[in-house]
């Protein structure tokens, strides 16, 4: 299981990778219950100890397992409900979203997803240069919208000729926590 992990899991880490371990670490955690309680003399020591451990792994689930029920998408969904309402039906929509295409879906729009490379989500740029120039290509494209969402915010500091660029050729129509839309201008300045 080990080596599986290893081989298998090598440059991925993610949890799944680690299931099989557990009706293997089940055999032996209850084969050390078998063993500490076959030590203990006392009944009302054995169930008080057993209520514990049970009560221990109850908690211990609910806090471990709380943040898979969160939507790791909500803020999407609400600037895509947002982009629905806010944009023509034939807006094409630029979205740094992390590749995220829940923006689209609930936009009911077309667009791109920034940074893109042949209509490929392609990481986030590597500077305000580059992040300028894919925005105008886009805009070449017909692009009439520009969305963050609060993943994205970061790079209006990372990037300031690009967040300073935005400024001049883009009109800001909806700002929240969430996410921020801009209306792209037909002419540059």
């Amino acid at each position: 299981m080990v080596s599986f992990v290893v081989v298998v899991g090598y440059g991925n880490r993610h949890l799944w990778y680690q299931l099989p371990f557990v009706p293997i670490l089940a055999a032996f955690a209850g084969a050390a219950c078998a063993f500490v309680v076959s030590r203990i003399p006392s009944l009302v020591i054995t169930v008080t100890l057993s209520i514990v451990v049970v009560s221990s792994f109850a908690i211990l689930a609910v806090l471990y397992v709380r943040p898979f029920y969160q939507s790791s998408a909500a803020q999407l969904r609400r600037a895509g409900l947002e982009l629905n309402k806010a944009t023509a039906p034939n807006a094409l929509i630029v979205a740094a979203d992390m590749g995220d295409p829940t923006i689209f879906y609930y936009a009911e729009r077309k667009g791109w997803h920034f940074l893109e490379n042949d209509a490929i989500y392609n990481g986030n740029p590597d500077d305000s240069g580059q992040a300028i120039h894919n925005l105008e290509r886009l805009r070449r494209r017909g692009a009439t919208h520009f969305v963050f969402t609060r993943n994205t915010f970061w790079w209006l500091q990372a990037y300031p000729e690009f967040a300073a660029h935005l400024t001049e050729s883009a009109t800001l129509i909806e700002p929240t926590p969430e996410f921020r839309i801009y209306k792209l201008n037909s002419a540059l300045r």
